[in-house]
């Protein structure tokens, strides 16, 4: 039977519609598959550690106050942040600084250092424009003279602050001399103030009364007269306290009750005072300084050792004894100092690894012999100022003898001494230097030497070439050098 051709068409449509639910249905399948495989753990997967956070940035601030020029800054008032390569932060105490004297009026820069990271802070310095005197009492006695008690002091400072000066003054003169206005004279630190009082003529001195406002005396000690309180009765029954009474002893040997006698206006009277032996109970010790490189000796400016009395009183010392100033680990090394065979005192201080020259922080010196020049750039450690180091150029003259030493016929030579401000930065000796030659030196035959009195030469400085006119070398101490250049000098393993 033949098949309409609309029949045809009718069965084609069908076969089309259900071919695309199959490959609808064979893809669908074929991705839920997919999506099943890719959440599967995966067991060759290797888990990576974290790294450890790195330091990468060092902050400093000072949050205290302004400090007078030539004194030391307090250190806790540094506010000093390390933060890591992970973000974290971090408050550090451990650092140590350029310096801790405020050199000048303003703005002072401090160099922070931490490990390899530096950061800058700011300490304000000011500095004393002027004094003013003010007395609290105007009448005395003619003889009588005020102190520290009857006058108010006060300074005047660059930042405009005022302060009540405590002591330390000079007050000018030693008694009123007459009656009638009296003028008094203050001065502290090379500034003067004056202010007016006023002296009568009292009646005689009847009686005196003392008083010891200490409750015991020590042995060997002058007597502070601050802590004596002398008043004067008049016979018109009038009174005053007295500066300028006369001690018949100042000083106490003996212990046990013992007479303290004053006199003044004719009048003495006697109390008595309890004395006691004065005798060390202990020792204390503190280190200013900061971490000392590992084999290298701490400074001894930077320790102060002091001796504490039975009285309170701390007087520092420099009879002590350690066994040894050199730092030998990293980390804290405990230094033991002995003060007789009674005393020890343990302080800790922090040793470090030597780190490579820093050549971005140098102490630069020149040197001539009138035609050429030599320049010496001398690593330093960050807390040392750049200008540490002196150097002078010395006369051909006074070298002579030196340079025959090398038994060289022909050659050219610059003599320089190699010298520290402050005898105390030579503990930071060994020190690595780069030293520039000057042009018409050749560097294969120029050289190095160190000469402990202009006449001898000790031996040639170790040299590591860095340029055609620049070498690295390392100095051990301070003293006269001399760069020479001859052709007739090689390098000792050509020798």
């Amino acid at each position: 039977m033949k098949r309409k051709w609309s029949d045809i068409l009718i069965i084609a449509i069908c076969l089309l519609v259900v071919g695309g639910f199959l490959i609808k249905s064979v893809i669908g399948t074929g991705r839920g598959i997919v999506r099943a495989e890719a959440a599967l753990p995966n067991p060759t997967q290797t888990v990576v550690a974290t790294p450890t956070p790195t330091p990468m940035k060092l902050d400093a601030s000072y949050t205290g106050p302004a400090v007078i020029v030539g004194e030391k800054f307090d250190k806790t008032y540094l506010l000093v942040t390390i933060t890591y390569s992970n973000g974290l932060q971090e408050n550090v105490t451990d650092f140590t600084v350029s310096t801790e004297i405020v050199q000048s009026t303003g703005m002072n820069t401090i160099v922070v250092i931490y490990g390899e990271l530096t950061a800058k802070a700011y300490v304000y310095g000011r500095k004393l424009t002027g004094i003013s005197v003010t007395p609290i009492k105007t009448d005395y006695g003619v003889g009588n003279m005020p102190d520290s008690k009857d006058l108010t002091v006060t300074g005047t400072y660059s930042d405009g602050t005022v302060e009540v000066i405590k002591g330390e003054y000079e007050i000018f003169p030693e008694k009123l001399e007459k009656s009638g206005k009296n003028e008094v004279t203050v001065r502290y630190q090379n500034m003067e103030a004056k202010c007016y009082v006023y002296a009568k003529n009292w009646t005689k001195v009847e009686a005196l009364s003392v008083t010891y406002d200490k409750n015991n005396m020590v042995t060997n000690m002058k007597i502070d007269r601050n802590d004596i309180t002398v008043i004067a009765v008049y016979s018109d029954l009038s009174s005053e306290r007295i500066t300028t009474y006369q001690l018949e002893k100042e000083i106490y040997y003996d212990t046990g009750k013992q007479p303290l006698t004053v006199v003044y206006g004719g009048v003495k009277k006697t109390i008595q005072i309890e004395v006691t032996e004065r005798y060390i109970v202990g020792l204390e010790a503190e280190y200013k300084g900061g971490s000392v490189v590992v084999g290298k000796k701490f400074r001894d400016s930077d320790l102060h050792v002091y001796l504490k009395y039975v009285d309170g009183e701390l007087v520092e010392t420099n009879d002590y004894t350690i066994h040894s100033r050199k730092i030998r680990y990293v980390g804290n090394n405990p230094i033991t100092i002995y003060y007789g065979d009674k005393f020890s005192v343990l302080v800790n201080i922090e040793g470090v690894e030597e780190s490579r020259p820093d050549f971005d922080y140098v102490s630069e010196l020149t040197a001539d012999n009138g035609t050429d020049t030599v320049i010496i750039r001398t690593a330093l450690p960050k807390y040392l100022n750049t200008d540490c180091m002196v150097s002078e150029t010395v006369k051909k003259s006074l070298m002579k003898k030196a340079f025959r030493k090398l038994n060289v016929k022909k050659g050219k030579y610059i003599a320089f001494t190699y010298e520290f401000t402050n005898q105390d930065d030579e503990l930071e000796l060994p020190l690595t230097a780069r030293i520039t030659i000057p042009e018409r030196y050749d560097m294969d035959h120029t050289f190095l030497y160190y000469t402990p009195n202009r006449k001898t030469v000790l031996g040639r400085v170790n040299k590591t070439v860095i340029s055609d006119t620049v070498f690295e070398c390392t100095l051990f101490k301070t003293g006269t050098y001399m760069l020479v250049y001859s052709e007739e000098l090689e390098d000792e393993d050509e020798e």
